[in-house]
């Protein structure tokens, strides 16, 4: 290989290919050579391309199983898909820990755990690279919120590299450096955590490449960084350009100057280019297994494993009286758009938002299941699609209808309302675009949903001047191409497409009675699709009847269940979003039987809690979620979830939003941010300062009852602990036990060496039939007896007395027994 051949190596680019796929990255590869070129697709959950594809669901949710199979299940899904739709590398499993739950990204993580989320982390890994596709664990390293992040060796090894050093062991191919600093070098030129611990201490053997636009320099490359991303292939034609205001570092110029200047050698080069070719070799890439074509997902093998999970995910927090399950015979009244149709995500972020046909909601199913024995009702509370805005509120120039032109500018025609869809047989032409202008006539003031409406093109929205919406457009809400060339019905601001599957960008906006100037600017996208285009709007009348006709249908029924949702907006801090906290007030105040279902990813307010009788978490559920939702509340799947995070009772319970510890939050001080809790992280953190959640990590309740008899804790023959137990299913329904094990800190600590109180060091999950019960053997690994001693810069095994904790949650004890812990 020449100098330049290698630099094509380690270079992202825009994708060459004649159909791009409008991935994440790409890497040209050299054909001359037989090297194909790479496609890198983002994620989790899902692959995410131009083409629609299966929606999963959130990671968070994976981890709240508790299954070991359910992530390898997940992992096999993202790698076979990513195979059918031309893709070589998956930018997942996410394995950061989720130490904010304010940061947006939570629903993205396994939660506040290092070995849930090693373990989860891992299984995926394997099950993703069993279909040939390669799996980047990220974000390397410490990035959990804030962009400055100092934090102590201990901490880091023990916290933030633990979930790393799973996926290095799973056999990863491939590491994403993040954007923050740690300990004052950027995470992708920092020669200690990239080249002195994921390298030499970590073992790991595969390629680093950069998160997009966190490469600051060529010479990164001497630090550990092996390949340069952004290489997206959208909007982009020039390489060795700038994309998103990314420049890059690795260009052939700049490389080539470095080398000459002594900077670089040419021999690390060559290191950084072997790394990447030994994992398309060790893939099979080089010897004709590399598949760009698109063919049809396996859809069939992918909802069973959505439904699956989803099931599994479920996680009841609060059951008084047993109003769930429900019996199936007596008055139901569903409200909530998510009752009647399902919230696969949570409406923003890398993931695939799933096939809006393929999303039943919950009423939907519960009437196919039910048939005849049905006495269901549905109000959607708050109508996300709305009408189309009436002829009588648009005008332009004092006549009726929008002014419509084309790309030149030229007046095409008038039209009296902007509704041009499939289903109204007036969609326009494939790859036109056009512009509306004219007034929008308000008939009183008051708070309107304007909402934008589109497939087949990205579209703007524009009143008295200012940018509302921009949906399925640019990066991060800037206008411009779809991100992944085509936009998705499920790419619109909010977590449901509208009711006739357009993307649905929706701005809630005060208007004053009277004209407001309008504009909609709309632009094709590549799917060559009709373009469809559609202004609607919901009234402040019709909100307030939407609102009334909810609460009548639950005070008609015996049993009303409400859906709620929060989408990227979770917060501890926030109510939920369009007054969903009200809507459930004012239906537990007319029946007092009254269910919760949350779509979320994150611990949410709920200052309704003690007035409704259950509440079911089901997370963002993934394209079958309406349908696992259906089986748990009909009592046809035992609910057998477990939270992988803390649920504080108040935000500031939380690591990160204490005010006597400014540092701790993301912001930082001076945007600087110290890890000062040291390991206790989450649960541990709460048991370190007697604070008392709302509900613990690892909590979940059942239909049915568990026993738990005759702990044993023994040296096991390759090291580290057995743990031993008998656990029954006393009551009568079928469920699955989710035995969680922790170690207590030993009773004589080393001076220098933070013990959190306890820690999971190990957890199954097993089903059990009515009576039936099993004895249970779960290992607990040598490294969970172990510490990382910073004087002595490795691992050493805390020796004398500890307890082993046999638990249903972080917070209650089945079972104890100390334990002799040796060298």
């Amino acid at each position: 290989m020449t100098l330049d051949d290698k630099l094509t190596m380690i270079a992202g680019q825009v994708d060459l290919e004649a159909d791009p796929q409008y991935q994440a990255g790409y890497l040209a590869g050299i054909p001359r050579l037989g090297i194909p070129s790479l496609k890198l697709t983002d994620g989790p959950p899902g692959v995410i391309t131009k083409q629609d594809s299966t929606g999963m669901t959130a990671t968070m949710g994976v981890a709240a199983t508790f299954s070991r199979k359910d992530a390898r299940l997940n992992g096999a899904v993202v790698g076979r898909d990513a195979k059918a739709l031309g893709q070589d590398v998956v930018l997942e499993p996410f394995v950061n820990i989720d130490r904010d739950t304010t940061g947006g990204r939570g629903f993205n993580t396994f939660g506040e755990d290092p070995y849930l989320t090693g373990q989860m982390g891992a299984e995926e890994i394997k099950g993703t690279q069993s279909q040939g596709t390669m799996a980047q664990v990220k974000h390397y390293i410490a990035y959990d919120g804030a962009n400055d992040v100092t934090v102590d060796e201990q901490t880091l090894h023990e916290i933030y590299l633990a979930p790393f050093q799973d996926a290095v062991d799973a056999g990863v191919s491939s590491v994403m450096c993040s954007y923050n600093k740690v300990n004052g070098a950027q995470a992708c030129g920092n020669q200690h955590t990239l080249t002195d611990i994921l390298r030499g201490e970590l073992g790991f053997k595969g390629f680093v490449t950069s998160d997009w636009g966190a490469n600051h320099g060529t010479d990164y490359i001497n630090d550990g960084l092996d390949l340069e991303m952004p290489g997206q292939g959208y909007g982009n034609t020039v390489p060795g350009r700038t994309e998103r205001g990314f420049p890059a570092y690795f260009g052939k110029d700049a490389l080539k100057a470095a080398v000459a200047d002594g900077t670089v050698t040419e021999s690390r080069i060559t290191q950084a280019a072997g790394r990447i070719l030994y994992e398309y070799d060790r893939f099979g890439l080089l010897d004709g297994s590399s598949k760009h074509t698109v063919t049809a997902e396996d859809r069939a093998a992918d909802d069973a494993a959505v439904q699956k999970t989803s099931e599994d995910a479920a996680t009841l927090l609060k059951n008084d009286a047993d109003t769930l399950p429900l019996s199936g015979t007596s008055s139901v009244a569903l409200i909530g758009p998510g009752a009647g149709r399902t919230v696969a995500t949570d409406g923003g972020g890398e993931r695939s938002g799933g096939i809006a046909s393929e999303q039943t909601g919950t009423y939907q199913a519960l009437e196919q299941q039910l048939g005849a024995r049905a006495h269901l009702s549905y109000a959607v509370g708050d109508d996300m699609t709305g009408v189309p805005v009436p002829a009588s509120a648009l005008s332009h120039d004092g006549t009726p209808g929008l002014q419509r032109t084309d790309t030149a500018g030229t007046v095409q025609q008038t039209d009296p309302q902007l509704d041009f869809t499939t289903a109204g047989h007036a969609a326009l032409p494939a790859g036109s675009d056009h512009t509306w202008t004219g007034t929008l006539d308000v008939p009183a003031a008051g708070s309107y949903w304007l909402n934008i409406q589109t497939l087949g093109a990205w579209a703007t929205l524009t009143v008295d001047g200012k940018l509302l919406t921009n949906i399925g457009g640019g990066y991060d809400g800037q206008a411009g191409p779809p991100r992944y060339g085509t936009v998705h019905a499920t790419d619109g601001n909010g977590p449901l497409p509208t009711t006739d599957g357009l993307a649905n960008g929706r701005t809630f906006l005060d208007l004053s009675a009277g004209p407001h100037t309008l504009q909609v600017v709309q632009h094709a996208d590549v799917s060559g699709r009709p373009v469809q285009v559609r202004l609607n709007w919901v009234t402040p009348q019709e909100q307030k009847a939407q609102h009334d006709a909810a609460v009548a249908a639950a005070a008609s029924a015996k049993t009303a269940v409400v859906f709620a949702w929060a989408g990227s907006g979770d917060d501890l801090s926030k109510p939920l979003p369009e007054g969903q906290d009200q809507l459930i007030e004012d239906v537990a105040a007319v029946n007092p039987d009254t269910v919760v279902v949350l779509n979320t990813g994150q611990p949410v307010a709920m200052p309704w809690l003690p007035n409704v009788k259950s509440v079911l978490e089901m997370w963002y559920s993934g394209d079958r979620g309406g349908r696992a939702t259906a089986d748990v509340l009909l009592g046809r799947t035992d609910p057998a979830g477990k939270l992988p995070f803390t649920w504080p009772a108040a935000i500031d319970q939380e690591l990160a939003h204490q005010a006597a510890h400014p540092e701790r939050s993301s912001r930082g001080v001076n945007g600087k941010t110290t890890y000062s809790e040291g390991v206790d992280v989450g649960y541990r953190f709460f048991q370190a300062t007697g604070e008392t959640p709302l509900f613990p990590f690892g909590y979940g309740l059942s239909y049915t009852s568990f026993h738990y008899s005759g702990l044993r804790v023994a040296p096991a023959h390759a090291g580290g602990l057995d743990v031993t137990f008998r656990v029954s299913n006393d009551g009568r329904t079928a469920g699955d036990a989710v035995p969680q094990v922790y170690l207590g800190a030993p009773d004589d600590q080393p001076q220098g060496v933070q013990f959190a109180p306890e820690a999971l060091a190990g957890f199954d999950r097993v089903h059990l039939n009515p009576g039936q019960a099993r004895t249970v053997t779960i290992r607990v690994a040598p490294r969970q007896l172990q510490y990382w001693s910073t004087a002595a810069g490795r691992w050493t095994t805390a020796t004398g007395t500890r307890t082993v904790h046999l638990s249903t949650s972080s917070g209650t004890d089945a079972l104890r027994q100390q334990v002799t812990v040796t060298g």
